[in-house]
């Protein structure tokens, strides 16, 4: 991998910039340089020619005054006249000896240099004829005026011409000098612009081409990513992410993308595989990967966890009620079973005595004879109803205490039907933050609505066991009313017995009271006898009743231990 491939996206746009902004410098360098050429070149030519020239002309122009001062003062027959020119004459000649000394300080080239001392050259001895014509010719003298104007035009005017050519000649030089100057300026200024143009170019190109690098770089693998991470919200964990060979901040979020689908996919798994365990009833299942559920995860890992204790322990609840519910059943049946033949001796009993009691309407006439035997027995099924009424008082405690315990279990009942809700709005609760995670929450709900349909399913189970437990605290207080009408009749056959017996000392005296009172007796027997058949089918209908109950509680039992519940510590 390439070295600029290593760097980060910011670190290579940086690059990228420093390359650019190098080229623009390089540009603005070159520009600089040759503006700062050009004007030291201009600034030479300036000062070198253009105030030399601006100098020989102001020389030329102070030279051409000065002869122009002679001729007045020679010709002019005015003293005032002649005065002013012979004073302008010195200005303009200490003028021009002033720019002459300023041309020679300019003097750069050679051909300028000897020009100038051509000048100088010829210059010798211009000025002492000069002064001499102007000093001899300052006078109103005619004659002398006119010697010095034959003098000033043989002698001092081919000298003046001569200098004059000489200035001519320099001036000339500095002109072409010049033009040549502005010519290579020209040229650069050209030559300048072409590079600084072809520079400009290089960095919009380079920076386009770098530009492109770093878009194609950046676009690209964000495009794909932005595709998968598409895919990803659908809920497609497994498909695999773009590669990137760049270690930039590109390849680091496809990286943490990567991750973050493998922590998910792991996750909805696992959280899966503990539900389906759980609607396949094992509770004593536990996450084999606790350590994926950071942040918000771990609030689904709770959920599902409190899910599964409240469910355990609803199971237990409901394992522990059914067990009590069989018992009681159990020790119902019993008793109804023994409240059954207790009812089927005591009917047997009753038949007898009506049998004899019989005999005994029809034996009046005997009765006499058999009165101790009779009161005998008498007593004996006084015994006998007395022992039965114990029995018979066992059996109304027995009742109450199976009515207690029924009503326990409706209020275990109760509290199941009430687990059954909470687990029913548990599940709703759920089904709803399913459906706020969309498509990634759908296998959730799924979950949810077992759990929904198993709450369903148990508080169905309370109410049927509800129903079959009122049915059964019904027959009990049907059982315990029909018990208490026994216990009453038997009481009444007790204190008849004893009527009897006391009646038979009697039948000795008065056979015909006797028989009344026989009469009476068989009657009361028969009402008795009814009584007894129908305890004794009450206690049998208890008793069926009772073993249903039983049976409905090991069904009850049987479903609970479908489910594996955890161990308790």
């Amino acid at each position: 991998m390439k070295k600029g491939h290593e760097l980060k996206i910011r670190e290579r746009l940086s690059k990228s910039y420093l390359q650019v902004i190098f080229i623009a410098s390089i540009s603005a360098i070159v520009g600089i340089i040759a503006l700062l050429v050009m004007t030291r070149m201009y600034n030479n030519a300036l000062n070198n020619y253009g105030f030399s020239q601006g100098d020989i002309g102001k020389a030329m122009t102070a030279f051409s005054g000065a002869r122009s001062e002679v001729r007045a003062a020679v010709g002019y027959m005015d003293e005032d006249i002649i005065s002013d020119a012979k004073d302008t004459y010195y200005t303009r000649k200490d003028s021009f000896q002033q720019y002459l000394d300023d041309i020679e300080s300019s003097m750069v080239t050679q051909a300028g240099k000897d020009a100038y001392n051509q000048i100088v050259k010829d210059l010798d001895g211009y000025w002492d004829l000069s002064d001499q014509l102007i000093e001899e010719g300052s006078t109103t003298d005619q004659e002398i005026s006119k010697k010095v104007q034959r003098r000033e035009a043989d002698e001092l005017g081919p000298a003046y011409q001569v200098v004059y050519n000489d200035l001519k000649n320099l001036m000339n030089i500095y002109v072409q000098k010049g033009d040549q100057i502005d010519s290579v300026l020209a040229v650069m200024e050209i030559i300048a612009v072409i590079i600084m143009i072809a520079v400009i170019i290089l960095s919009i190109l380079s920076g386009r081409r770098y530009g492109n690098q770093i878009a194609d770089g950046i676009s690209k693998p964000l495009q794909q990513i932005s595709e998968r991470l598409k895919t990803f919200a659908e809920g497609d964990l497994d498909s695999e992410f773009p590669e990137h060979d760049a270690k930039d901040e590109v390849a680091e979020m496809i990286e943490t993308a990567r991750k973050m689908a493998d922590n998910l996919n792991v996750i909805i798994s696992d959280s899966g595989k503990l539900l389906n365990e759980m609607a396949d009833g094992n509770f004593a299942v536990a996450t084999e990967h606790e350590e994926r559920y950071t942040g918000k995860f771990n609030d689904l890992l709770i959920g599902i966890r409190n899910m599964n204790r409240k469910i355990d322990e609803s199971l237990r609840q409901v394992e522990e009620t059914a067990e009590q519910v069989s018992l009681g059943s159990g020790n119902m049946a019993e008793a109804a079973q023994s409240l059954a033949e207790g009812a089927t001796e005591q009917a047997g009993a009753v038949e007898e005595l009506q049998a004899t009691i019989a005999d005994i309407t029809a034996n009046v006439e005997h009765t006499a004879e058999n009165l101790q035997k009779s009161h005998a027995d008498a007593r004996k099924y006084a015994d006998d109803a007395d022992h039965s009424r114990e029995q018979m008082h066992a059996m109304v405690e027995a009742m109450q205490r199976i009515s207690e315990s029924s009503m326990k279990i409706e209020n275990i009942i109760s509290e199941l039907e009430d687990i059954a809700s909470q687990t029913n709005l548990l599940s709703l609760n759920a089904s709803i933050e399913a459906a706020r995670a969309g498509e990634a929450g759908k296998g959730f709900a799924v979950v949810a609505d077992q759990i929904r349909k198993l709450a369903e399913q148990s508080a169905a189970s309370a109410v049927s066991t509800r129903e079959l437990i009122e049915g059964s605290i019904h027959d009990v207080e049907e059982g315990n009313k029909a018990v208490a009408l026994v216990s009453e009749t038997l009481d009444e056959v007790i204190k008849g017995i004893n009527d009897i017996a006391d009646t038979s000392k009697s039948l000795s005296e008065n056979s015909q009271s006797q028989a009344t009172a026989m009469k009476q007796a068989e009657q009361g027997v028969n009402q008795i006898s009814e009584v007894v058949q129908s305890n004794s089918a009450m206690a049998q209908e208890t008793s069926a009743t009772s073993e249903e109950l039983s049976a409905q509680a090991e069904t009850l039992d049987n479903l609970v231990k479908q489910f594996k519940l955890r161990e308790q510590k």
